[in-house]
């Protein structure tokens, strides 16, 4: 009895290890980030600025709140200005869009009376149960429409009614990311002393190969995003499409979203364009959509295999993982917690597997 508690005494301990893991992992992602949400976007902005204030350290003498000050105002001046850029000119095609409308409008109710005519000939030669059956599930369709639209106008006043509340989480982000980056060292050294010496240097070696990472996978997939905004873009510019940069926007960021991808945009958008007999955009958008996904699949590995080292299936099985547990977000949070358990592995903190 001994020998057998012996021989899986470590592996209990990894297991429960993991298993506290994965809890403290379920309570931030539930309960702590999106509470201290102002916070941890203050400590990201500080990250993001500290390469610049230790730039600025060496060629300008002045106090580091002073050059913290400095380099937040760059920051949110550089990606006021980014996002003013991009809102601009997608309001721009909006207005073009906008303009198109109404002949959308027509084109389509003209595609749809014409598919109504024919369904409605089909419909008079179906038996009477079929057809009972069929009015029956078009007679419920309008609850669950004036529903749908419930839903979307109560969240658009809720959106409204919170803009005071945003302006404060806001506000609070900006002044987290200045005192967190101008007192840098004295928050590190306060917390360093928390913890006994052999703690910190394991953390260390932990938090410097984790951060990389995160930011490696970060960047993978803003990569990833940008490749596809470009050959979307270029794509429907070549299709004559008038709001490309809008909709190769809009798809780009469609990317990001796990397994369905582009898709989300994309199949929906040829199935329309099939529906209303504008067949040239729909060979054309098909086109833009499998040379975009067949790009993704061969730099995909690639790209983020160099970012954060892990291998497709390890990180397949995190993301559904992460998705039964957290919905969409935990198709991120699930490779996270891997890359954070695989920088353990590695420093030599926790032995979770032989190597």
């Amino acid at each position: 009895m001994h020998n057998f508690v012996q021989k899986y005494y470590k592996s209990a301990l990894k297991l429960l290890f993991i298993a506290i893991f994965l809890g403290i992992v379920y309570i931030s992602v539930t309960y702590l980030i999106p509470f201290f949400a102002p916070f941890v976007i203050g400590i990201i902005l500080s990250m993001i600025n500290e390469p610049l204030i230790k730039v600025m350290e060496k060629r300008i003498k002045l106090p580091r709140k002073v050059l913290a000050l400095i380099s937040l105002l760059v920051t949110i001046t550089v990606f006021g200005l980014l996002i003013t850029v991009g809102l601009v000119k997608i309001y721009n095609e909006l207005l073009i869009f906008k303009d198109n409308v109404t002949d959308y409008v027509n084109s389509t109710s003209n595609q749809i009376n014409e598919y109504f005519t024919k369904l409605e000939s089909y419909y008079n030669r179906l038996p009477t149960g079929i057809s009972s059956a069929i009015n029956s599930n078009i007679n419920s369709l309008g609850p669950k429409v004036q529903e749908i639209i419930t839903s979307i106008v109560t969240y658009l006043i809720n959106t409204i009614s919170s803009i005071p509340k945003m302006t404060v989480f806001l506000i609070v982000s900006i002044l987290s990311a200045y005192f967190i980056s101008s007192d840098r060292k004295k928050i590190y050294e306060f917390l360093g002393k928390q913890f006994p010496e052999k703690w910190r240097n394991n953390f260390l070696d932990v938090k410097s190969g984790t951060f990389t990472a995160l930011f490696g996978y970060a960047k993978a997939l803003l990569i990833l995003m940008f490749i596809t905004f470009v050959e979307v873009t270029v794509g429907l510019t070549i299709l004559g499409v008038e709001y490309a940069l809008l909709m190769g926007f809009i798809v780009g960021v469609s990317d990001a979203i796990p397994i369905l991808g582009t898709g989300v945009v994309m199949v929906p958008w040829i199935g329309w364009n099939l529906i209303i007999g504008d067949y040239r955009m729909a060979i054309g958008i098909s086109i833009i959509y499998v040379v975009g996904v067949l790009m993704r699949q061969i730099l995909e590995p690639k790209i983020i295999g160099d970012q954060i080292g892990l291998h497709p299936l390890v990180t397949l099985t995190a993301m559904y993982v992460g998705l039964e547990f957290f919905g969409i977000i935990g198709m991120f949070v699930g490779p996270i917690s891997i890359i954070i358990l695989k920088k353990l592995q590695d420093s030599g903190v926790v032995r979770f597997w032989n190597e």
